[in-house]
């Protein structure tokens, strides 16, 4: 189904009227393997700031897709409240990873000017999530709001990843390249989720968006690992 969403799967354990259960399952998958890079990462002993925000990024991102998936499948209890603890993750853990990319900067007033409109951006972001959810109308509550934060991960995964990565495969070390490819993987992700290509109800656009991203973030963690003897 492309252009709307199947209808949400119910189930129910222990009594509770629960949705989505892959969601839940590829959400937690999710979360559990970016926790798991990031705690990789931190045995890797040359501390630069470089390592330190994509550790970051990979604990504030992997503990916010796991609520992520449980705000999905408590939503009948907890409502609009279950998906903010995923939603307010979103920026910040895209802030960091933009952070660990310009952090390696050859040119220190490129890389302060950058780390200063990577902060701004953002708080804008927020600001902008804010009056989303206020102004939008009830029914468009639980799925308006991601809106920014879904253009606002798109720009900053493209301009730091995609494009400072290709910048410095070619001035610093070639493996910083696994950065590109990590982005043309979740590249797909925008398109399947903003147009709601749903394979079916059992593995909906969330799903594939989910098993993209644990593909692009194990280049990313490559990416890191491979380059950071390089700096």
């Amino acid at each position: 189904m492309i252009g709307a969403d199947f209808e949400k799967i119910h189930f129910v354990l222990f009594g509770l009227d629960l949705l989505e259960p892959m969601a839940l399952i590829t959400d937690t998958i999710l979360g559990v393997l970016s926790v798991v890079l990031g705690l990789l990462l931190s045995k890797i002993k040359i501390d630069i700031p470089f390592r330190t925000y994509w550790i970051w990024f990979f604990l504030v991102f992997g503990v916010g897709a796991f609520l992520g998936g449980l705000g999905h499948t408590f939503y009948l209890y907890w409502g609009l409240a279950g998906k903010f603890p995923s939603w307010i993750a979103g920026p910040l853990s895209i802030f960091l990873l933009e952070q660990a990319l310009i952090a390696v900067h050859p040119n220190m007033e490129r890389l302060r000017l950058y780390k200063l409109l990577s902060f701004w951006k953002m708080v804008l972001v927020y600001i902008a999530f804010a009056i989303v959810c206020y102004i939008a109308p009830e029914e468009k509550k639980a799925t308006l709001p991601f809106l920014p934060i879904a253009i606002n991960t798109i720009l900053g995964v493209i301009l730091t990843a995609a494009l400072l990565g290709n910048y410095y495969s070619k001035i610093i070390a070639i493996e910083f390249k696994y950065f590109v490819f990590g982005v043309i993987i979740l590249l797909p992700t925008a398109f399947i989720f903003l147009m709601k290509v749903n394979l079916h109800q059992w593995f909906d656009k969330n799903d594939l968006s989910h098993v993209l991203m644990m593909i692009g973030f194990f280049y990313f963690y490559l990416g890191v690992k491979r380059s950071i003897g390089k700096l």
